[in-house]
């Protein structure tokens, strides 16, 4: 993030690092980004019960939901889209099933991201400075805010949730027998070799999810502070220095909103992906017919 967040800290990247806000013992304490992860929680479920609030109910069918407002057609968008664009393409009959899960994890995830976006710490230390706090209160408030999906205390979580929800799905869909057959694909007298091997590629997978997410979102703020920290380094140039950084960080902040869009939707494919290839979603064509059919009717 460019801006007065960075400006504001003594080191460039003082911003991208976990500090302790609420202190519970003498070694460590609730840090600036895992609040942050409880603030962006807070607001998913507000933003979705002001947003239902919205919905009108007129006639039957489809047709009968009203969605009234722009912020309450916006996030029906997003639901509609990862619905029928991601989960229905690989779930199948079993979409509406786990839908409800699939759009926590999006919604949460891109909620921390672009909550990490606002300097909320450096608009905190201007308004302590202007209210005549201390200057050890003002450094303490520069703490807060923060990228909550750049620590993996929180990420590694998220993708233990996404195992879980691997394992338990495909065992419930597809039986505990169908489940174990994925981990030996091959002949029998190969079980003691592909096993340990498809088990750890299961672990890799939702640990990838973590280690990815961590690494894009902290990529875009270790490079603006690299940015940043080139001004003062510029000397009597720094003028014309900071002029050049200021629009490329602009660019840049761009750059990153986009990808604090994306990396939800990617965190949110891939899970989508891993639970499938466990689940059972295969759909004999007659059922589909059927379905096909009765949508029609509807209509």
């Amino acid at each position: 993030m460019l801006n007065a967040w960075t400006l504001a800290a003594s080191d460039p990247i003082d911003h991208v690092l976990p500090h302790n806000i609420i202190p519970i013992t003498d070694d460590w304490g609730i840090s600036n980004q895992l609040f942050m992860g409880v603030v962006a929680a807070v607001l998913v479920t507000v933003c979705f019960l002001y947003a239902a609030s919205r919905i009108r109910v007129s006639g039957t069918g489809a047709d009968a939901y009203i969605t009234k407002g722009v912020f309450a057609n916006l996030l029906e968008t997003l639901c509609v889209f990862i619905r029928n664009e991601v989960a229905k393409p690989n779930l199948k009959h079993l979409t509406d099933k786990y839908i409800k899960y699939l759009w926590t994890v999006f919604f949460f995830i891109l909620f921390c991201n672009l909550i990490g976006m606002i300097p909320i710490g450096a608009i905190a230390k201007v308004i302590a400075g202007l209210s005549g706090a201390s200057k050890t209160t003002a450094n303490q408030v520069s703490h807060w805010g923060g990228t909550a999906t750049g620590n993996l205390s929180l990420n590694f979580p998220m993708a233990f949730c996404a195992l879980v929800a691997i394992v338990y799905i495909g065992i419930k869909e597809g039986g505990f027998r169908h489940f174990l057959a994925h981990f030996s694909p091959g002949p029998g007298y190969m079980a003691p070799l592909l096993v340990p091997l498809e088990i750890l590629g299961l672990l890799v997978k939702c640990g990838v999810l973590a280690m990815r997410l961590f690494g894009t979102m902290m990529a875009g703020h270790l490079v603006l502070a690299v940015f940043i920290s080139l001004i003062p380094a510029a000397g009597l140039a720094m003028y014309g220095i900071g002029i050049t950084v200021v629009l490329g960080g602009a660019a840049l902040l761009i750059l990153e909103l986009f990808i604090a869009m994306l990396q939800a939707f990617i965190f949110t494919f891939l899970t989508t992906l891993f639970i499938a290839s466990f689940a059972v979603v295969e759909h004999d064509d007659h059922a589909e017919h059927h379905e096909e059919h009765a949508a029609a009717v509807a209509h």
